[in-house]
């Protein structure tokens, strides 16, 4: 790995962007910070360096080196090349994003009052969470925001408002939950409010559906789109998807996917409450006919390969399970 070293006396001085400071420092960790510092010190000469030299002149270990040089690659501090690595200069990135000189001068002009409003809601988010002093970089990553989910302006500033009240006021965050509101619909504030109201709703299902199940870890993405179904499609609430997680005991390590083929089979019989779940399961076996079983056709007369009668299957995922 190829960076600069100085062999004179170190009487010099390392300078670091403010853009770094502001932007990357507090997403990054100790090691990572120590990583980046001691590559701009040694970038200003043009000696070379190998990997262990490093992680010994920083007190890590080569394992911890490796770890935090693909950290700064993902911030887009480094780039890996040929010879080794070479510094991203901030200061040069953030003046080619030009976001910023539209919303200066279409200000001095006639604007429409859209353009004005955008304009109002950036200048509250800057001085609001960025002291006055946000990075020419955030300007570009709000035009953004507003052209790919055509949030209203106070749904912008609410989403700079939640993220800084989670102290995750970074722009990966920003634009995953930007992208979790666009999901949901949201463009307007009096539909942020909906959303969150049934996103909070929803949150607090999965931890007690987790915590139920004793599963000690997140669900994933497919995990939770059952969930959603038996929120928004079935409306069923905390109760009834409890009483689906109790009947699936009798199977070691019931999953997910086998609490729904429960859940939905109650649906498809017209269950709405627990009490409707007793009658069901109470019913006699031969009651228990969902509506595609009673269009069955009759087989009398047919032939011994037409009596087949096609499997019924309450999951579609379970006939792929078994191919």
């Amino acid at each position: 790995m190829k960076i600069t070293q100085k062999s004179k006396l170190e009487i010099g001085d390392t300078l670091v962007p403010d853009i770094f400071i502001l932007e990357n420092m507090k997403s990054l960790q100790a090691n990572d910070i120590k990583t980046y510092l001691y590559i701009l010190y040694f970038v200003k000469s043009g000696n070379e360096i190998d990997m262990d030299t490093l992680a010994k002149n920083i007190n890590i270990s080569s394992v911890e080196l490796k770890v935090s040089l693909e950290v700064l690659q993902a911030e887009e501090l480094l780039v890996k090349n040929s010879q080794g690595y070479t510094v991203v200069d901030l200061k040069e990135v953030q003046i080619n994003k030009s976001y910023t000189p539209k919303f200066e001068t279409k200000i001095n002009k006639a604007q429409s009052e859209l353009e004005r409003k955008r304009t109002a809601a950036v200048n509250a988010i800057n001085e609001s969470f960025f002291n006055g002093v946000m990075t020419l970089g955030w300007y570009t990553d709000i035009g953004n925001l507003f052209k790919s989910y055509s949030f209203s302006e106070d749904v912008m500033i609410a989403l700079f408002q939640y993220c800084k009240e989670r102290k995750a006021l970074n722009k990966k965050y920003v634009y995953a939950v930007a992208e979790t509101w666009h999901n949901g619909g949201v463009k307007t504030f009096e539909e942020l409010e909906n959303f969150l109201d049934k996103y909070d709703k929803f949150l607090k299902l999965k931890q007690k559906i987790s915590r139920s199940l004793g599963l000690g870890r997140n669900l994933s993405k497919y995990e939770e789109a059952y969930i959603q179904k038996w929120v928004d499609e079935y409306n069923y609430e905390f109760d009834i998807i409890e009483e689906g997680m109790k009947r699936s005991t009798a199977t070691t390590n019931p999953s997910i996917k086998y609490i729904d083929a429960i859940i939905s089979r109650w649906h498809d019989n017209g269950v709405t409450t627990v009490d409707d779940i007793v009658k069901y399961e109470n019913q006699p076996k031969v009651e228990k006919t969902t509506k595609s079983e009673s269009k069955k056709t009759t087989t009398t007369g047919k032939k011994s390969f037409q009596k087949y009668s096609q499997r019924e299957y309450d999951n579609i995922d379970d006939f792929y399970d078994e191919i």
